[in-house]
């Protein structure tokens, strides 16, 4: 009798190790992910025209497909990455991308110019590729190499200050211009006017298609010419990111 109830408990605590061992073999299966080969990329244009005048504008439009995933379904990540030309993307700029259609603005793209520490007004090469990855795929998947041909433009605004000191012509080099270093609207700058030289307006071309005038710190196109209290050096301030209420301060130095 005592033996037969050690003969069930030994099948009894056999029954549950290899269940327990049955468990532990299952939950070591694992389903992992599988980064596919990245598709081609495409781009609308590969010498996108880049100026401050039109930096909301698209510049180029690039295109590429869904990289596929096997095995465990995991969220993939794009970017576009952009370099120096022949650096082997060793130090690349990355903008956020999606799979589809990326419409990347001139803006954008200068951005990323200066980011690649690129000089203003240079024509030079430089490729992109994209990147496609997941968080459980480090080494990620890329796409062929676009070279674009490209000039990056200077952020920096001007408006121009034609007036009695300079013969009030707009186009002459001696024009004094007030700058805006991150283009915000903002405009600085320091202007000399001899006696009898006060009066001066506000252009933000040089030319005379459209000028603010005004009193009282504030300017309008409607507005007669400025003017500074007397002979002198002046830093002129100019605000006009709400082109319906700009506004100007002068400052003798």
């Amino acid at each position: 009798m005592i033996m037969k109830k050690l003969f069930i408990s030994f099948l009894a605590l056999s029954g549950i190790a290899l269940l327990m061992f049955s468990s532990c073999k299952k939950d070591g299966t694992q389903t992992t992910a599988t980064l596919g080969t990245a598709g081609a990329l495409s781009a609308s244009t590969t010498a996108p025209a880049l100026s401050l005048e039109a930096a909301a504008n698209t510049a180029v439009t690039f295109t590429m497909p869904e990289t596929a995933v096997s095995g465990y379904t995991t969220p993939v990540t794009y970017s576009l990455q952009f370099a120096k030309k022949g650096n082997n993307f060793s130090k690349p700029y990355e903008m956020t991308a999606t799979s589809g259609v990326n419409d990347v603005t001139v803006a954008a793209l200068n951005a990323a110019l200066h980011g690649l520490t690129l000089p203003d007004g240079v024509s030079t090469q430089i490729e992109v590729r994209s990147k496609s990855s997941m968080a459980v795929n480090v080494d990620g998947a890329y796409s062929n190499v676009i070279t674009l041909t490209v000039t990056p433009y200077s952020e920096t605004a001007y408006i121009y200050v034609p007036g009695a000191y300079q013969n009030w012509d707009p186009t002459a080099p001696e024009v004094g211009a007030l700058a805006s270093p991150s283009n915000n609207g903002i405009y600085d700058g320091i202007i000399e006017f001899p006696e009898g030289k006060l009066e001066f307006k506000i252009t933000p071309a040089k030319s005379w298609d459209i000028s603010y005038g005004g009193a009282n710190g504030k300017l309008s196109t409607s507005g007669g010419n400025l003017s500074v209290p007397s002979a002198g050096t002046y830093a002129i301030h100019v605000d006009m990111r709400d082109k319906s209420n700009s506004t100007y301060t002068l400052t003798k130095q």
